[in-house]
Order: C-alpha cells, then structure tokens, then sequence
C-alpha cells in the first residue's frame, strides 16, 4: 500500500506539472500561488469530512505530531514551493528541476539522521538509478566552448528549495509515525504554509487584486492545481507509515517518467536528447525497482 500511495503522489504531482504553465499563462504565478494554498486547505478539509462520515473521528490528537505536520506544511507547501519558483525565474527551469532533483537525497540524509531510517541496498540502488536518471533528464546541454558551472546566480535558492522539501517531508514522515493520521496532517501543513503566506506577503492587496480581475478559467486551473498537490502530499505523508520516508520521496519526484512521454504526445517535446532517453530509463527501472522490492 506504501508503494501504491507513492506511485498516486508521483501521478498526481506529474498532473500538476502539466497543468501549471497552462494556469500560468492566465493568472501570475504569485497570484496563483496564493489560490493553490487556499484550494490547499480547503480540499485537505473535504478529505478530512469524509473521512469523518466513513471512518469517525481520529484517534487521540498527539501534540508533537502536530508541531511536526505544521513544520513540514511551512517547509513544503510555503517556504520550498516559494524557494522553487523563484529558483525557475534565477536560473530558470531546466536547471531548477535538475537541482530541485536533489531533493531525495536531502530527504534520505535526514531520515537517517534524525529517524534512524536506514536504507537496505536493495533500495540504495533502485533509489541511486532514480536519481541519477532525473539529472539526465533535466541537465541543461552544453554548446562548444561553453564554459559549464552550477554556481549561477539563484543556485543556493533552488538548492534551499529541495532542502527544505526533502526536511519537510522527513517532518511529515515523523508526523505520522507518532500520529497516524496522514488526512488531519495534511490539513494542519496546508494551513500552516497559508498563514505564513498571509504574514510574511507584504503585497497581499495587489495579489487579491490580480485575483479577482483574473480570468475565470485561470482562477479555476490554479484552483485545480491546489487540490492535485494536497491530494499528492496526502497520499506522500500516507505512504511514510510502511515505507522509509526516502523511498516514497524518490518515488513521488520521479515526475519526468510521466511528464515527457505526454509532453511528447501533446507536442510540447520535439525531441528526446539520448541522455534524456537514459534517464527516463533509469528512472523508470529506479520506480519498478523500489516498488517491486
């Protein structure tokens, strides 16, 4: 069932990818930055009513975990979302997924450091191929004579933003480890990461502003990208109860899989680099592997 729900946050995040530029192209990115997060909790709150009327109240509310699942909504839903994007308008795109990609291996260290998550190599490997396929995939191509460097101007951002997802997702993991309770968690991330948009924006009336003069089209597809990406992160924070949280971090971030082959069917990719080709391989043998294994 770990696997299962890994593989729905990996379907789910590669929907949202699909969507956003189309979102983008109707309503600003912080606009509809600030939509998503309130589709965020709203949708985490309908999933929690229905989990009520089909399986009653949670269990016993255990405090720390909700410290714990409001410090991974304000690292993921606010701060490594923001820190994201950013990072794409930096050094845009192509090079902030190949960094954000680094995102497992944060996630991985922190496991073992703080949750004494301990990987069996049998999950190293297929875990190693997933990563190493996703920078294939994304790597920028060079031209002759020119000079290669990650140090651009906006690295360190997108590298604080994979940082912060892959903690964020360790909080969450170690959330649900003492409360089990991945649907009220999710609720309490994503109305954490809206109230820290709500203190920390200083250009709150522009946005509300942009908003409402918006396309309604736009309003609606931002709309539906916040509940793609709650329901992602609900079926992420569930799949940490049976399996170590790296795993289902690297399973759910091997977006590419899904992305280039409809990317190539709806026209947006003329063409696949043989890297790119190699590392949709890999990553796709990385996810069978971990969830066969």
């Amino acid at each position: 069932m770990g696997e299962a729900l890994a593989v729905a946050s990996l379907l789910l995040f590669s929907v949202n990818v699909l969507l956003v530029p189309a979102a983008s192209a109707r309503l600003e990115q912080a606009a509809g930055f600030a939509v998503a997060l309130v589709a965020n909790v709203v949708g985490a709150a309908v999933l929690l009513a229905g989990q009520l009327l089909l399986a009653g109240p949670p269990t016993a509310v255990r405090w720390p975990a909700v410290g714990l699942f409001a410090l991974g909504g304000l690292l993921t839903s606010y701060a490594g979302r923001r820190a994201y994007f950013r990072s794409i308008t930096a050094i845009g795109p192509t090079r902030a997924a190949t960094l954000q990609a680094s995102n497992p291996v944060f996630a991985a260290l922190a496991g073992w450091a703080l949750l004494g998550q301990s990987l069996p190599l049998v999950a190293l490997v297929p875990g190693a191929a997933v990563v190493v396929g996703l920078v294939l995939v994304t790597r920028v191509p060079g031209t002759p004579g020119e000079r290669r460097s990650w140090l651009l101007p906006g690295t360190a951002v997108a590298l604080l933003g994979a940082a912060t997802y892959g903690l964020g997702n360790v909080a969450r993991g170690a959330g649900v480890g003492i409360w089990a309770e991945p649907v009220a968690g999710s609720l309490l991330g994503a109305a954490a990461g809206l109230l820290a948009f709500a203190l920390v924006e200083r250009d709150r009336g522009r946005l509300l502003g942009a908003v409402r003069r918006a396309d309604p089209v736009g309003r609606r597809l931002w709309v539906l990208s916040g509940l793609l990406t709650i329901g992602a992160q609900t079926c992420l924070v569930a799949a940490t109860r049976t399996v170590p949280v790296a795993v289902a971090v690297v399973v759910s971030a091997a977006v590419p899989v899904v992305v280039l082959p409809v990317g190539l069917l709806l026209g947006r990719e003329v063409r696949l680099r043989p890297a790119a080709v190699v590392g949709v391989l890999l990553v796709a043998a990385g996810v069978v592997g971990l969830v066969l294994g």
